[in-house]
Formats: C-alpha cells, structure tokens, sequence
C-alpha cells in the first residue's frame, strides 16, 4: 500500500508529535506512528499510554493503509529529504520502503490494528485561549513541579479556571509558583485538574509566542489541547492539589527592591563554591546594602554585594540558591522585590511593578 506527502508538512507534523512516543520501549510499538488515510489527507498517532498525538498532514494514502514504523527513524528519513519533495513510501509486509530522488529507505514496522489506543473520553467544556498567554502561564510556573516525589499530585502542573480567570500552580513542597491571566470570555463551569509532568513539557514545546488560539478542553480524567492541525489528549493526576492560597506569605512588612540581572548575577557567582548537595545561599539585607554569602564543605567561601533598595528591619535568611535563579529566571521584568517578614519565614517574589505572577519560596537552615 502506498502512501505520499510532502516533506515540509510531514516533517512539521512528525516534529510536533514526537514526543509521545515511549523512549523506554517498555513496548515497541509505543516508539512507532500509526499511519492512516483520512478525508483530510494522512492522520498521524502517538503515544505512551499516559498522553497521545493526533496530527493531520496532507498527502495521498491507498484506502486500508494502517500501518505503523518508528516515529523518530521516520522523522529522520523526511528530513533528509531535499526541501520541498514530495516523498513516496510503500508499506510491503512488514516493511517500509521511504524513496525520494536516489535514495531509499526500508524500516520495519508493526500492524496498525496493534497500536494501543488512549482511552478517548467525551470532552465537557472547551475554551479558546490564545497560544502566548498559555505559554506564559506554563513557563512561569512549570519549574516549579517536584520531581521523583512520593506525593504524585505535585509531580504535575494544577490548571485551574474560574469564571474569566485561568490560573496555574506548582509546587514541590518547598517553593511555590502561580501565575494567572483573563480569559476573553467566561468559562461555563469551574474547572481544575493537574496535568502531568510530561504533558505539561509537550505543551510548553508546541506553544507558539504569538496570539495563535489554541482549544482547551476539559473532561472526566482527561484534558485535551486542540491546535488546528493536531489534538494532545493526556489523562490528568488523580490526587488532591495542596492549598495553595494559604502558604502565600501576606503583608510582609520588609522590602528588597533591585535589578533582576544585579541579583542572578550574583547568585550565579556564588554559585561557583555553593554546596553541591545542599545548594544554599544566605541573603543578608540591611539599610546599608544588600549580599549574599555561601560556602561549602571545604570551607570555601563566596561572598558577593548587589545594589538594592531594602525597607524593614534587618534580615539574614538562607535559601537554596537553585530555587532564586529559577524564580529570575522566570520572571520577565526587569527589577524584582522579595517581600520578607524573618529569617524563618518564607519570602514572597514578585516582579517589580508587580504581575499577576507570585513565587513563594520557603527559608534554608544553614
């Protein structure tokens, strides 16, 4: 059975899905693409059982053609080809013959009637947010996700939309991240849901930075994201998100106010002789100026001043020092205040003039 495409539409549409497939291989068809003729030209399908692609890409396919080879060996044979050829392949057996110009191809492949399929679930309500507003809630906050944690619920991001709001959180227990933004028009219903690990940095990778609307769709353990030419389905974390409103600090009553790029800088010098394992940083904040000091295991010291505007009574507070420049690193202005009440309690940061985006982070012993 035959099939053809041209190589900018197929490369785009393979580039886009690839990475659902399972890199483990805990099942070899998981790293294969499903390929099938349909109305609109050639549907594309991959997945690890956990979230799934579905892309659309033009070309012509003999009707039965169900077939499936490896998404990424595929992906590099359409690349190779020269700039706007229309590619042929033939699926014989269990072979794929990929030709264009001189060059020929044969991949295996593996029936298409065994491709696992992700359970599609009826979707209940969609919104339509534009691409970079989306992008930017992600990016603001998907650091912010544990990683390898007992508690699942945290391994993911909580996107949650309330009437005109749509809102998203993490945290891993020891820093917190949310930032929000108006939706054009209200949502029918309150919705909420974690969206895994995974998911969360395929979207973050297909988000474009323009106003592209991009279809945001919520259903009974599933939440789906509708470019156009491609679905994200993705089964969403069953757990119970932590209260998030309660652990952010409020009215603070010390104030660090200075250059985003003054403190990261900073930091990062510091961090040349910071502590491996424990990555800590001591802030120490007067009316005199501001520093950060850090040291190891060897009794190595760095020590580093930064020009700040700091109101309140003076304060010396530890915190991992991965955890700031992860928080500069996300926000996008061009000065930042830390908002502080006692070396042992958490610090609010924010971008100065103040967004809508807060970060919490929880004080080091050292």
């Amino acid at each position: 059975m035959e099939f053809s495409f041209n190589r900018e539409s197929m490369t785009e549409a393979l580039q886009r899905i690839v990475g659902a497939a399972e890199k483990r291989l805990t099942m070899p068809i998981l790293g294969n693409v499903r390929i099938r003729p349909v109305a609109e030209g050639i549907q594309l399908d991959t997945t690890d059982l956990e979230l799934a692609w579905t892309a659309t890409t033009p070309g012509e396919a003999a009707e039965g053609l169900d077939s499936t080879v490896s998404v990424r060996k595929l992906l590099d044979v359409v690349r190779a080809a020269p700039a706007d050829a229309t590619v042929t392949a033939r699926v014989d057996g269990e072979r794929l013959t990929v030709g264009f110009g001189s060059s020929r191809f044969s991949l295996a492949t593996l029936p298409g009637q065994d491709f696992p399929e992700l359970e599609s679930l009826a979707i209940e309500e969609w919104l339509t947010v534009p691409q970079r507003l989306l992008r930017r809630l992600v990016e603001a906050t998907m650091f912010s996700m544990a990683q390898q944690d007992v508690r699942y619920y945290l391994q993911g991001l909580l996107l949650v939309v309330d009437g005109s709001t749509l809102r998203a959180v993490a945290t891993d227990g020891h820093r917190l991240a949310l930032n929000e933004a108006d939706l054009e028009s209200p949502a029918v219903s309150a919705q909420e849901c974690i969206i895994p690990r995974k998911t969360v940095q395929e979207l973050r990778r297909n988000l474009l930075e323009d106003e592209t609307p991009v279809r945001v769709g919520f259903g009974a353990g599933q939440i789906a994201f509708d470019f156009g030419g491609a679905r994200l389905t993705s089964k969403v974390i069953d757990g119970r998100f932590p209260d998030y409103e309660r652990v952010i600090p409020q009215d603070q009553p010390a104030q660090l106010v200075s250059e985003r790029e003054d403190l990261r800088q900073a930091l990062n010098r510091v961090a040349i002789v910071a502590s491996d394992k424990y990555r800590g940083v001591r802030l120490m904040a007067t009316g005199d100026g501001c520093r950060v000091v850090t040291h190891n295991t060897e009794r190595e010291e760095a020590e580093e001043s930064f020009p700040a505007q700091y109101q309140g009574e003076p304060v010396e507070i530890g915190f991992n020092l991965t955890y700031l420049v992860d928080v500069l690193g996300a926000i996008g202005s061009d000065q930042v205040r830390i908002e502080l009440r006692d070396g042992n309690s958490s610090a609010l940061i924010l971008a100065e003039p103040p967004d809508r985006a807060r970060y919490v982070v929880m004080p080091m012993r050292l």
